[in-house]
């Protein structure tokens, strides 16, 4: 991992709650604790005009949406995403449309 990568890294709040949909309060724990590491990694990227994701969640947390981009050529390519946290199967399953 290069030091730019370390730098950013260390920056974000780590997640230290493990919990899953079904774990009730805990599982409100562990929105806050994506969500915080979210704005901060959105505001790192904002500050070195590296913007390039929106992100929304449903309430439960349970489904996320938004759109990610990049600029190649002085052209604009952007896509939409999706994904789900299941209960049942822990890791994330990332779709790009």
């Amino acid at each position: 991992m290069d030091e730019n990568t370390k730098k950013t890294v260390a920056q974000i709040p780590l997640l230290r709650t493990k919990a899953g949909p079904r774990d009730g309060a805990i599982w409100v724990n562990r929105l806050k604790e994506e969500y915080s590491s979210l704005i901060k990694y959105m505001e790192i990227n904002k500050n070195a005009d590296n913007d390039w994701f929106r992100l929304t969640a449903n309430e439960l947390g349970t489904r996320w949406s938004g759109k990610c981009w990049f600029i190649y050529n002085y052209l604009k390519y952007e896509f939409d995403l999706e994904f789900d946290v299941c209960s049942y199967i822990f890791p994330l399953f990332l779709v790009i449309i």
